[in-house]
């Protein structure tokens, strides 16, 4: 069997980073498309729903955590990242067995909200992971093709983890579903086991293999100097604008998150299976589709007004579901505000890149990026929290107004941004991943 080390091949540097991010997807897909909906259909409430959305996205928001950890303390005989990839992606594996072991029901919503929560740190911890070994491995000429692919490959896990999650919900419950994806993650996993980051690294800890020159040098950097800096970057003006405009729509965004499968089963009249498979493939067409119109507006219109402009897509779709929800609820209609849905949320991540590349120091571009993505998650549990409470008040005609209100502000303050000025800015900066 050949060596499987990064650093040597491209075609496996493409290929490793596109089925970690895969990987990542998969959970996405099993809880936020299938079980929400599979527990929307049976009779859960909007507090439920909310719950799930909010532990599977906690995780994320805390991640700058993970990377802080991941920089200062590893097992540089494996590599820089590897031994922590490796122990991310068995925590998924070891939560989709438990999972599968207390099969839970579709009434057991705590249950099934705790098991999410420990799969998701294992997924955002291999995020962390994955990320840190591309900025370590990839040259900068590979940035953006291997960028294309890990966005695509994360695309592909969550259509995946929505319809097989959505049939095996539907047809033989969570335990079979949850048992369905063991041997797809631990299949990644043994992946993760098998390559080597550099030539002459340790494949396991008990074998033979020495760190990298590469590694010692890349790991003695100071990573309280690191934080330092960052954090310092972070409270200029542009940033602290960027990041309560960005607040407020992802704010919106994570109501919209609890929002869609209870209306899909409740109003739109879709069972589990119909409702995952249906977004699977809106999700696929969205994601191919924006990754060309989001270079597009950022290209021709530039980071900010293309952000401004996109942030008003949630602005159309709150008004719809405000002055019109039972046309929205129409088979053909839903399916295409789901489109248009899938696809606003896309490319408001999209266009929105460019300012957190532009906004994050050079010397800690990647640590603050990190930053800028996990704050970003933070909101979405705030969202749904919004939907739930705005539900046992008065529905819709609540929600919709309030989350219209915060995408006017988000645009507004987006517009306030200085973006390219040498005020706050003294030189650009690009991560060189997300």
């Amino acid at each position: 069997m050949p060596h499987l080390i990064l650093s040597e091949s491209r075609n496996l540097r493409f290929g490793v980073m596109t089925l970690f991010y895969f990987a990542q997807g998969l959970p996405i897909g099993l809880f936020v498309v299938a079980m929400a909906a599979w527990l929307a259909s049976n009779g859960a409430t909007e507090g439920d729903i909310a719950m799930i959305v909010s532990f599977s996205y906690l995780p994320w928001s805390f991640k700058f955590i993970g990377a802080a950890l991941m920089d200062r303390y590893t097992f540089l005989a494996m590599g820089r990242r590897r031994i922590w990839l490796i122990g991310a992606q068995s925590l998924m594996v070891v939560g989709l067995i438990a999972a599968s072991l207390t099969d839970p029901g579709f009434s057991e919503v705590a249950l099934i909200s705790w098991i999410g929560f420990v799969i998701f740190c294992g997924s955002a911890m291999q995020d962390v992971a994955i990320d840190g070994m591309a900025v370590d491995i990839l040259p900068d000429a590979e940035q953006g093709p291997a960028s294309a692919f890990m966005f695509g490959g994360q695309a592909l896990g969550i259509a995946g983890g929505g319809a097989l999650g959505g049939y095996m919900l539907a047809t033989y419950g969570a335990g079979a579903a949850f048992t369905a994806f063991i041997p797809v993650v631990g299949g990644i996993l043994l992946v993760g086991i098998l390559m080597r980051e550099r030539p002459g690294e340790r494949l396991l800890p008990w074998t033979k293999g020495e760190a990298s020159s590469e590694s010692r040098e890349a790991h003695g950097t100071e990573w309280l100097r690191i934080l330092a800096i960052t954090f310092k970057s972070i409270l200029k003006r542009d940033s602290l604008l960027y990041l309560v405009s960005n607040g407020m729509l992802r704010t919106v965004a994570g109501a919209f998150v609890a929002f869609w499968p209870m209306f899909a089963t409740s109003r739109a009249g879709y069972e589990t299976f119909e409702y995952s498979s249906m977004l699977a493939i809106v999700g696929l067409i969205g994601s191919v589709s924006c990754m060309a119109i989001g270079t597009l507006l950022n290209v021709k219109l530039g980071p900010k007004l293309a952000s401004m402009i996109t942030f008003a897509g949630y602005g159309l779709i709150s008004g719809v579901y405000l002055l019109a929800p039972d046309v929205a609820a129409i088979g053909a209609v839903f399916v295409a505000f789901s489109l248009f849905w899938n696809m606003t949320e896309t490319l408001c991540t999209v266009c929105t890149n460019p300012i957190r590349m532009r906004l994050s120091e050079k010397r800690v571009a990647a640590t603050q990026f990190t930053i800028y993505n996990s704050l970003g998650n933070l909101p979405i549990p705030i969202g749904a929290s919004l939907f739930a409470w705005a539900s046992g008040v008065g529905g819709s005609h609540v929600l919709m107004p309030i989350l219209i209100v915060l995408i006017v502000l988000a645009i507004g303050i987006m517009s306030m941004l200085r973006i390219g000025k040498p005020v706050d800015h003294e030189e650009d900066a690009v991560p060189r991943v997300d």
